[in-house]
């Protein structure tokens, strides 16, 4: 395998450790990308930039992926023959999903890595844009649990690999040993293998369950932030990831990406091409003991009313919107 190597993952100490084992047995240089080029003081090799990567001189190398970055903002892990290693900690992937805490403590305004939950928001995406999930510190936990937390991973990538991880160099035979070019990064996570009606996640477990909920009708930003608390209560099972796309009734012109994990959840304008989706709402859900049938009742109560809907879009504009403002809609409003 001559291509580069990426090495990404949520848990710092765990990543590093894989990527320089990787980089020694694949004899490649260890590469570590962070949010700005910097030297390391053990060799004093400079870091190269994000731009240098694709030079003849560094091809042969595994990039050690800070978690300042995601994926999808590195061009080296867009292109599908390029594996993606994540590695996850096997103790720890539950509470890495449900973690609350910030990327960065003091990130600047307007920058979502200093957000309440965007570490978890990080791990999930690791987890959906890798083509290899690779399980480390699973010796000690017990075989019901292993079979749990591997078998929410699937979920949320059914086009990776998933592997109990007993080195890296037995992950990279796995990994050479089938297909070498993967679906695109973006479409590699279960959220949107759900909504193309493709999700087939290789391991299966009844405790854990993805969904599709659709709607056409647009929801009720009050009524909405008040299912989202009823959710988030575990009343109808612990959801850990939903994702997909929404429109809310007093911004119904635009539709929002839906992006939710553990208790965090942002809704972010896309276009405002009223015909983008084919329903209001399209959004996946992944969870441990969903109610299938309580989860969408509670989302379809936060959907306009029939009376609602015969009032119209400008009478929608005087609901309660309790709801973080979108700069670019506030502008719109009359």
């Amino acid at each position: 395998m001559e291509h580069p190597l990426i090495v990404a993952g949520i848990c710092v100490p765990e990543r590093r450790r894989y990527a320089a084992a990787l980089a020694e047995m694949t004899a490649r240089r260890l590469v570590r990308i962070w949010e700005r080029p910097r030297v390391r003081r053990e060799d004093h090799d400079p870091i190269p930039s994000e731009r240098s990567l694709g030079s003849g001189e560094l091809w042969r190398f595994v990039a050690d992926i800070g978690t300042e970055i995601d994926l999808p903002h590195l061009d080296l892990a867009t292109d599908p023959r390029i594996p993606v290693v994540c590695v996850v900690d096997a103790l720890h992937l539950l509470e890495d999903l449900a973690d609350r805490h910030p990327l960065i403590e003091a990130a600047r305004p307007g920058d979502d890595r200093g957000d309440v939950g965007a570490r978890a928001r990080r791990a999930v995406s690791f987890i959906e844009g890798a083509t290899l999930i690779s399980f480390v510190n699973w010796e000690t936990v017990d075989t019901a649990r292993l079979a749990l937390v591997m078998t929410i991973a699937s979920h949320l990538n059914p086009a990776a690999r998933v592997r109990l991880s007993r080195g890296p160099a037995d992950d990279i035979r796995a990994l050479t040993s089938g297909p070498q070019v993967s679906p695109p990064l973006l479409e590699r996570a279960g959220w949107v293998h759900m909504l193309n009606d493709e999700h087939d996640p290789h391991m299966t477990d009844a405790r854990v369950t993805t969904l599709r909920y659709e709607q056409p009708r647009p929801f009720h930003p009050a009524r909405l932030a008040a299912a989202l608390d009823d959710i988030e209560s575990g009343r109808h099972g612990h959801i850990l990831r939903s994702a997909g796309f929404c429109r809310l009734a007093t911004r119904a012109s635009v539709l929002a990406r839906w992006d939710h994990v553990g208790s965090a959840i942002w809704l972010d304008p896309l276009s405002s091409d009223l015909d983008a989706a084919p329903t209001a709402q399209d959004i996946a859900f992944t969870g441990l003991g969903i109610d299938a049938h309580m989860l969408r009742a509670a989302l379809d109560d936060a959907a306009v009313t029939d009376d609602e809907l015969m009032a119209g879009p400008m009478a929608w504009l005087d609901f309660e919107d309790p709801l973080p403002t979108w700069p670019s809609i506030v502008e719109e409003r009359p």
